[in-house]
């Protein structure tokens, strides 16, 4: 279905694609309904290092992990779908340099490469991540104290789905760093309300 030119660049600006629209209100109406509450009971006094996991590596996890960091957290970051190896998205990068952080050390690591430790919490940015990182967790038998979730539903507004932005338009690009952005403040204050 076409959509007109300036609602089409509206969808494009704020939800990446209409694919990505769709996808965020499917999500949107499973939050409201309930579905991911269990997601959000996270016990953040167990929490030591946050893991910020998406499918490349190169856009939406390894600014997580940066952001973070600079924030003081224990981070690392991974790829569900990646070769690894390759640096972040140069759009990535440039928002990074805005903030003042430095991102051109990031390499790409699939998720193969993880290593868990007691307290880990990882992060995935949609619902189908969390059933693959869930089936692997428990393929793998990683430790009970590893917890996982998903990222933007920790943001403002809280939503169990963040686009991918990487073939997606520059302003959504920012905006979706920007909820990254705000779901990494909101985790920092819970973990700080957990921890006083």
């Amino acid at each position: 279905m076409r959509l007109p030119a300036q609602l089409e660049g509206y969808v494009n600006d704020r939800f990446g694609s209409k694919r990505g629209l769709l996808n965020r209100l499917r999500a949107r109406l499973g939050y409201l309904l309930g579905s991911y509450r269990q997601h959000r009971e996270v016990d953040f006094s167990q929490v030591t290092r946050l893991v910020f996991i998406c499918s490349g590596n190169i856009c939406r996890s390894p600014f997580g992990a940066f952001y973070a960091r600079e924030k003081g957290f224990e981070v690392d970051s991974c790829g569900l779908h990646t070769r690894g190896g390759d640096p972040a998205d140069p759009r990535a990068v440039a928002f990074a340099e805005r903030l003042g952080i430095d991102m051109t050390p990031h390499r790409t690591k699939n998720i193969s490469d993880y290593e868990p430790r007691p307290g880990d919490l990882l992060l995935v940015m949609e619902p189908r991540q969390y059933e693959e990182l869930e089936a692997l967790a428990q393929q793998e038998q990683w430790p009970s104290s590893i917890q996982l979730s998903i990222l933007p539903l920790f943001g403002k507004p809280p939503s169990p789905y963040l686009h991918d932005p990487y073939s997606a338009t520059e302003a959504f690009f920012d905006h979706c760093e920007r909820q990254v952005m705000a779901s990494v403040d909101g985790i920092a204050q819970r973990i700080k309300d957990a921890t006083q």
